[in-house]
């Protein structure tokens, strides 16, 4: 792990090894976005990875403003994005932002907190779970407990009333009001940096109908079949599979040294489905990382992905199983 760690890292950011452990920093932009120029970076990631694996994985970020604490708990993987325990993150001020608890499978379970910047809790949320013999988490629908505003009124207790969800650069937003923890009725907002407003209506929970706006006036009706999908590889994700065993040319310095595991390359399908922004965010070393973004590139055009109805940008992570014992082939899983 620790070689695989240096690998993928080396031209990104810091690795240190020191008491039995190896530290990788990165530096990230305020759009979350990896960068190698100190003045463009927003905050600083540390993945703490141990030296015994009975110990956790700790990551850390940091406001290079002030150096105050913005994230903080264990993960599973050196990419910090597979939480277990106790999430914690923090406003730039050293307010807390949220309390998240997830499951040994970074499945969100149990109570999760929320707070306003002034420091007073915004939200509480219930996500109910059963383990059964087996270890498996089943996940129920989230309850809705509690909405307070920035000045303390409750304008939801236990799942009825009025809420706002938002994100805290105010990029995504939405109001609307709850009935026994579904929404009900008239909700209204917008997303994409309020290029698009919405309006949309539930009944139970279940969405009946929405309307999207864009900056011109241009309107997009939607309902819940049409109204958000992930995008769709030419024939479907059995295509695409085919396409990447049939294509994905093995390094014959990964064969000669038997090298198996998982590369993936991470892209983003645009608006119009084009495949584009590569990199690889997996590598297993001997030449598999290039030989991932080679093939990568040659995938036919998406279907796009939609937001209410609107073609996005969508991020996309691609796995390539490579396996060297079994005839020497390439495998891939999603």
């Amino acid at each position: 792990m620790r070689n695989i760690a240096l690998i993928i890292f080396l031209s990104l950011l810091t690795c240190t090894i020191a008491y039995g452990q190896i530290n990788i920093q990165t530096l990230y932009t305020k759009e979350d976005k990896i960068t190698k120029e100190l003045e463009k970076a927003y905050y600083a990631r540390i993945v703490t990875i141990p030296e015994k694996k009975s110990n956790d994985t700790i990551v850390e970020e940091f406001y290079l403003s002030n150096n105050a604490l913005k994230l903080q708990g264990k993960v599973t993987d050196i990419f910090a994005t597979k939480f277990k325990g106790k999430k914690y993150e923090l406003f730039e001020n050293g307010n807390m932002k949220s309390e998240v608890m997830y499951s040994k499978h970074s499945q969100q379970i149990d109570t999760a907190f929320y707070y306003h910047e002034n420091g007073r809790v915004k939200s509480i949320l219930y996500f109910p779970y059963t383990i059964n013999k087996k270890g498996k988490y089943k996940i129920e629908e989230p309850l809705y407990l509690a909405y307070i505003d920035s000045i303390g009124n409750m304008l939801l207790r236990y799942g009825n009333g009025y809420a706002v969800s938002d994100d805290s650069d105010k990029y995504s937003y939405e109001e609307g009001n709850y009935v026994n923890h579904k929404k009900e009725g008239e909700w209204k907002g917008h997303f994409n940096g309020k290029r698009y407003t919405f309006v949309e209506t539930f009944t139970a929970g279940k969405l009946i109908s929405g309307v999207t706006t864009d900056s011109l006036g241009q309107q997009t009706p939607y309902d819940s079949i049409s109204a958000g999908k992930q995008p769709e590889y030419p024939g479907g994700i059995a295509s695409l599979m085919r396409f990447i065993g049939l294509n994905y040319n093995f390094p014959s310095e990964a064969l000669l040294s038997g090298i198996n595991g998982v590369v993936e390359v991470e892209f983003v399908i645009d608006k119009s489905g084009e495949p584009r922004n590569f990199k690889i965010k997996s590598d297993l070393g001997y030449g598999t990382g290039e030989a991932a973004l080679r093939v990568a590139k040659k995938m036919k055009k998406w279907e796009p992905g939609k937001q209410r109805g609107i073609p996005v940008n969508v991020s996309y992570i691609l796995p390539i199983r490579l396996n060297t014992v079994s005839e020497n082939r390439t495998n891939y899983s999603r």
